[in-house]
């Protein structure tokens, strides 16, 4: 993309849970915004109780982009997002609107921002790393990394193998952590001209909703679309099926785990999520937090802000 100015864009994020979607579209009923989704498990069809995603009706009523744009044996990665989420951008600002990026996928957002990911790579390490996974679990693995990179490990899940892999890679390649260089890259001038707005619930009414949403997913009918999603021929290998409550749902379909057991194990890893997601945002430079509640008038002023 070629601008002799940077494009405004506005990016609204937060937490899961902390009401993203709902705020976006009333800030989209305010103003010439269509939405972009910045969220890794939007992009993937058939996969809608368990990512929340917007409504038919909500994505007719204000355009959505970047959603359902992916089978879920499909691969996706920054990479294919940076590309799609600037021609979407681009058609946007064509219309003379602007583009609200709306989700919690900070390698997404920060790509998009500020270019992909400068670490080097090397083929040869990452099926070292991806064999050693299958033999001997990630728990050893993400032990590994909280010895060599503890504020990387800190932000990583340990069942999130694409991350702790990757974040091995860099280290060995470096002979080190990466967290000071990756802290260079979040601090690097934007290639846009940005609003960065992030919802910030207090961490008990947060947890609240975590609790309260995964209930409601498994009460919607989480199960029957996993039951769905493996009756396609997509298995729990893939890595949308290892996504939070989508491998408590084929845990509790394939191996038995009891449902109790298996939204409770969905409650606690959001938490953990939500934490995580907390800890890079607030890494995040000229971030403006937003209580969720009784900020819109903020947002809108902010909004304004940027549009004059």
């Amino acid at each position: 993309m070629n601008w002799s100015t940077p494009p405004r864009i506005i990016v609204l994020s937060g937490p899961t849970a902390s009401g993203k979607s709902a705020f976006a579209l009333s800030l989209a009923r305010t103003f010439p915004l269509e939405i972009v989704n910045a969220d890794s498990l939007l992009v993937y069809r058939y996969l809608d109780i368990g990512t929340a995603k917007p409504t038919v009706e909500e994505r007719g009523e204000v355009p959505h982009h970047l959603i359902d744009v992916a089978d879920p044996d499909e691969p996706y990665n920054a990479g294919r997002y940076v590309v799609e989420a600037e021609k979407a951008i681009a058609g946007i600002i064509g219309r003379g609107k602007v583009p609200l990026l709306v989700g919690g996928t900070g390698m997404y957002l920060r790509a998009l921002l500020r270019g992909l990911d400068p670490f080097p790579s090397d083929p040869a390490v990452r099926a070292v790393l991806n064999l050693r996974w299958m033999e001997e679990g990630g728990l050893v693995l993400h032990a590994e990394l909280a010895r060599t990179d503890p504020v990387t490990a800190a932000r990583i899940h340990p069942a999130d193998r694409v991350r702790v892999v990757r974040a091995l890679e860099i280290a060995r390649i470096l002979g080190r952590g990466a967290a000071g260089k990756r802290a260079a890259w979040t601090a690097s001038p934007g290639k846009y001209r940005s609003l960065f707005l992030a919802l910030w619930p207090a961490r008990e009414p947060l947890y609240r909703a975590i609790d309260a949403r995964t209930e409601g997913m498994f009460r919607k009918g989480l199960l029957n679309e996993v039951r769905e999603l493996l009756g396609r021929g997509y298995g729990r290998e893939l890595k949308p099926m290892g996504a939070i409550g989508y491998r408590q749902a084929v845990a509790h379909l394939l191996d038995r785990l009891p449902l109790s057991e298996a939204v409770e194990s969905a409650k606690r890893d959001t938490r953990r999520y939500a934490k995580r997601q907390l800890t890079w945002l607030s890494g995040e430079p000229d971030l403006v937090r937003l209580a969720p509640e009784g900020s819109f008038p903020e947002a809108v002023r902010k909004v304004n802000k940027l549009l004059l």
